[in-house]
């Protein structure tokens, strides 16, 4: 390896080997010496497979250290290029690693937005879960001219990328507008935001989103001035079908809003159902100060880590605290007391658990007529701490009749037959569901990958499980499957190696453990996942 220090470029990112600092959009984040030069030895052998051995004797010379080290190392550098385009860095099985460097795509936006992402997909995994099979075999497939509308992330002018949350928090709150239209299909939060619309067309967005028009816009929010421009774009030519520009202050964002799903409505020339006429740009508050503490709070729940759920709670208190009747914050507040208890952050498990049943009770009893708030009680339902199958179902069946757009349940229902036992009849859901998706998010192959894994098919299971995996490398999901899997197949190396892989996330890794976080309630699926574990070295205790 050679010592120099210059700022090499890592896809869209700079990365300074003196000072250990990865720069991306503004940011930068320090790195540990270690794991410094472990990615400095990555960026000078890119292209090529770097051994462990290798790894081990150039970052740790004449000194004497476990693998554990280095999966450290890896785990802080893909939390570091998370999102990053233009690099990936690449597991080969019972070899090492690889660095790839090649013309940013950029379908990912951004580390934040592929944690956003991560969690979107934890949370959605058991969100829908429990809907009966009737109710989704009816379901028609959209139609070839059904009029398909997808909402971009809005760009955030502000010069201040703290501001993001209120450009997606806008955006995101448009998107809910437009579920309530009956002659359209829009396409989810998840999937529009997962494009960067700074590198393609609008028509090459709108092949890839399977989408006829386009939302786009801007925000700018500098003190209490507001000016905030969206369009309405054709996606096959490009050409505006309408567009506004509005210019005010952040009290008047409530009059904006609601004026803009009106006009889109009538340029879209499309009807609304009764309740969606009555909710129209309706945000649930009048409360300026209770809405942005709100978007705010969405924001840092989905950022997936103890801390920023802290903030979260923190936040979504105020918006309550400003206005006691506001669902939203409720519902999403349920969330992270939910994701507290799932991720072991929790110091009181009892009483978070209580709290999580608390707040969603009370945002359905605040607006019966929101889709989040029955969303966020159903999946309480489908936790390991109270699975109850018919209130799940009453909760998602309810959600999905007040706001159909959600092509993502066809995986939802996969997951909850394999969680039960029915892992056959899983397969033909998620197919359904790749086919429905442009873009499918990394949990639709970690669905394919736990049916295989219980019917047998370890091969086809480790396939989809590695994609999931690579797809977003700091969720624990996929590699708790793969240590069975490789257990499975007589794998020890590679088990070991993701053993370590999925504590370098800070979760524990023993049977005991590995089974209560996951959420399968067959008994037979669970000694099944028991047995894996078990041949893949893991104690029990």
């Amino acid at each position: 390896m050679t010592n120099s220090m210059a700022q090499r470029k890592i896809g869209e990112a700079q990365f300074d080997p003196a000072s250990g600092e990865v720069y991306f959009s503004g940011k930068s984040i320090k790195l540990r010496p270690q794991t410094t030069l472990f990615l400095t030895v990555l960026v000078e052998s890119a292209g090529s497979l770097v051994s462990k051995a290798d790894l081990l004797e150039q970052v740790w010379p004449d000194t004497h250290v476990t693998e554990d080290s280095l999966v450290q190392c890896v785990s802080e550098i893909r939390k570091a290029l998370g999102g990053i385009g233009g690099v990936t860095l690449t597991t080969i099985p019972k070899q090492g690693y690889r660095l790839e460097l090649h013309e940013p795509t950029s379908l990912v936006r951004g580390a934040k937005n592929r944690r956003l992402l991560f969690v979107a997909g934890v949370a959605a995994v058991a969100l829908l879960a429990l809907l009966g099979g009737v109710f989704w075999a009816t379901r028609p497939s959209p139609e070839a001219d059904q009029l398909t509308i997808a909402v971009l992330p809005f760009q955030n002018m502000s010069g201040d990328p703290a501001q993001s949350y209120f450009s997606d928090g806008i955006a995101e709150d448009l998107i809910i507008d437009l579920s309530s239209l009956s002659d359209i299909r829009v396409i989810s939060r998840g999937t529009s935001f997962a494009l960067d619309a700074s590198t393609s067309s609008v028509q090459e967005m709108a092949v890839i989103l399977r989408a006829n028009v386009i939302v786009e816009g801007s925000v700018r929010r500098v003190n209490n001035s507001l000016r905030i421009s969206v369009a309405l774009v054709d996606g096959q030519t490009g050409a505006n079908l309408w567009a506004k520009r509005f210019e005010g202050t952040s009290d008047d964002l409530f009059t904006f809003q609601e004026e803009t799903a009106s006009e889109l409505v009538r340029t879209l020339s499309v009807r609304l159902s009764d309740l969606g006429r009555a909710r129209l740009g309706v945000r649930g508050t009048k409360s300026i100060e209770a809405h942005d503490a709100y978007l705010q709070g969405r924001e840092l729940e989905n950022l997936y880590s103890r801390d920023t759920n802290l903030a979260a709670e923190a936040v979504l208190k105020k918006a309550i605290r400003v206005d006691p009747d506001y669902a939203l914050p409720h519902a999403h507040l349920a969330q992270v007391y939910s994701f507290r208890v799932e991720n072991y952050w929790s110091r009181d498990r009892e009483r978070d658990i209580a709290a999580a049943f608390y707040y969603a009770n009370r945002a359905v009893a605040l607006d019966r007529d929101l889709p989040f708030a029955h969303f966020s009680l159903g999946r309480l339902y489908t936790r390991s701490f109270a699975p109850d199958e018919a209130n799940a179902i009453d909760a998602y069946k309810t959600a999905i009749r007040l706001d159909p757009n959600y092509d993502d349940a066809y995986v939802f229902l996969g997951n909850i037959h394999i969680f039960n036992g029915r892992a056959d009849k899983a397969l033909p859901l998620i197919a359904q569901a790749f086919e429905r998706n442009p873009l499918p998010p990394y949990w639709y192959d970690l669905a394919e990958g736990m049916a295989h894994y219980f019917l047998g098919n370890y091969t086809k299971a480790e396939t989809h499980l590695v994609r999931a995996r690579d797809r977003n490398p700091t969720a624990p999901y996929p590699y708790r499957f793969l240590i069975a899997t490789y257990g499975r197949l007589g794998d020890r190396d590679e088990a070991d190696w993701m053993v370590m892989e999925y504590e370098a996330l800070g979760r524990i890794a023993t049977v005991e453990a590995l089974l209560s976080s996951a959420s399968i309630q067959d008994p037979g699926y669970q000694r099944a996942f028991a047995e894996g574990f078990r041949q893949a070295g893991v104690p029990d205790k």
